[in-house]
């Protein structure tokens, strides 16, 4: 019993074993590590209102097309 908990234990550690992120240029890495670090903390805060701009802008650029796609699309799924 005790040697398949050791190798469960063990595939467990390296299923959850994750290198850094490296973007190869160190100003890339930092950036990217800045940007990311607000999103693991707080991803409402920025996804919520993005996507609400992003969806009047669309809706003022396409208008009724948009709205006739979006019911299009939920009566095909």
């Amino acid at each position: 019993m005790k040697t398949i908990n050791y190798r469960l234990q063990q595939k467990l550690e390296e299923v959850f074993m994750v290198e850094p992120n490296n973007l190869g240029a160190t100003f890339a890495t930092s950036l990217y590590h800045r940007l990311t670090g607000f999103l693991k903390t707080m991803p409402f805060i920025f996804v919520i209102p993005i996507s609400f701009i992003t969806a009047i802008i669309l809706y003022i650029i396409f208008g009724s097309l948009l709205v006739k796609l979006v019911s299009l699309l939920q009566y095909g799924f």
